[in-house]
């Protein structure tokens, strides 16, 4: 499995990837710059929760998601990253009065990112990657694999017009390919650990997948 810490070290590919996508408000080249500059800041932070593990690192990624909700409020990228991490925050959360509502938030938010922005492809991938984590007792299962399925219907193409990374939508088809395997679709899987390697061989879903590709042969 692209477990966890596999998952997320996704990291260190994205820190400088800025993205082409802009907001129908920012029609202009600046604009659109300035939008991609914030939530490349943003989408960092969020990363820097999981490879630094501290709560500095925690309150640096609130701020600038906050930010970033601010200078574009209702941003759907922006409100499934905040979703995703209070998810975070809910899991290092002693505290389980806290902690469930914390996780009753963040899921809230990373829904209600999908709902308003369906085509917008890292909202969508954020909360299929976020549920893949999750406990079976969230019942997300469903949820993440229709997510999933989606966006490998179009992760490629989506990635070619800048609109997600390259390293996410390898990281995709990984996800997706070990969905097929676990519904014995075999030649369904190996096409799609093929995409994801094809796509970006070197980040930890494009790897992951030539090793789970080798395995099936």
């Amino acid at each position: 499995m692209l477990g966890r810490r596999g998952w997320f070290l996704i990291a260190g590919s994205l820190l400088l990837f800025a993205g082409t996508r802009a907001l129908a408000a920012e029609p202009n080249a600046a604009g659109r710059a300035l939008y991609a500059s914030r939530l490349s800041t943003a989408r960092a932070a969020y990363f820097r929760v999981i490879t630094d593990k501290d709560e500095s690192a925690d309150k640096l990624a609130h701020a600038a998601l906050a930010d970033l909700e601010r200078a574009y409020p209702g941003d759907p990228v922006a409100k499934a990253y905040h979703g995703s991490l209070q998810l975070l925050d809910a899991a290092h959360n002693w505290a389980i009065w806290n902690l469930h509502k914390q996780a009753s938030e963040g899921l809230a938010l990373l829904d209600a990112a999908v709902a308003e922005a369906p085509d917008e492809p890292e909202a969508r991938f954020i909360r299929a990657a976020t549920s893949w984590h999750l406990p079976g007792f969230y019942h997300r299962k469903a949820q993440c694999e229709a997510d999933f399925e989606l966006l490998a219907g179009r992760a490629e193409e989506d990635a070619r017009r800048g609109k997600l990374p390259l390293e996410l939508a390898a990281a995709t088809y990984n996800y997706w390919g070990q969905i097929l395997v676990g519904r014995n679709d075999r030649n369904g899987a190996r096409a799609a650990f093929s995409v994801a390697v094809r796509i970006a061989p070197q980040s930890p879903g494009g790897l992951d997948a030539a090793r789970r590709l080798g395995a099936l042969r």
